[in-house]
């Protein structure tokens, strides 16, 4: 993607629209479906960009890694397990060790994902 020579890399608005050219070359079918995934490490991880992914009417699945913090970690540890969804590999199994975070978890790796889908 041609930018000005003096815009920012990695800003959110840069990562809106280059996900909507990948999104343009796929067939129609796929360009907006729970089927389709976006996935991005924490350079993507902007509340702009992540509230274009969830945005209402697109129905995408997305994955994004942030930073885990000591704050972050403590945050997740509130979250009541009833509230948290599987990891799924592609092929339909449960990822091994993707269940709710407890206390006694370390964090490691540095990166938490953070999956979900738009509605």
């Amino acid at each position: 993607m041609l930018r000005p020579g003096n815009a920012g890399c990695n800003t959110a608005s840069d990562h809106i629209e280059s996900t909507k050219l990948d999104m343009a070359q796929l067939p129609r079918r796929l360009r907006h479906g729970r089927q389709t995934g976006i996935l991005t490490n924490s350079y993507g991880g902007t509340y702009e960009f992540v509230a274009w992914l969830a945005k209402h009417g697109q129905w995408l699945s997305y994955s994004v890694g942030v930073t885990m913090t000591d704050a972050i970690h403590h945050a997740v540890l509130k979250v009541p397990d009833p509230a948290w969804t599987p990891a799924v590999e592609l092929d339909g199994e449960i990822r091994d060790g993707a269940g709710p975070p407890n206390s006694r978890a370390t964090v490691e790796p540095l990166t938490l994902t953070v999956q979900a889908q738009s509605r």
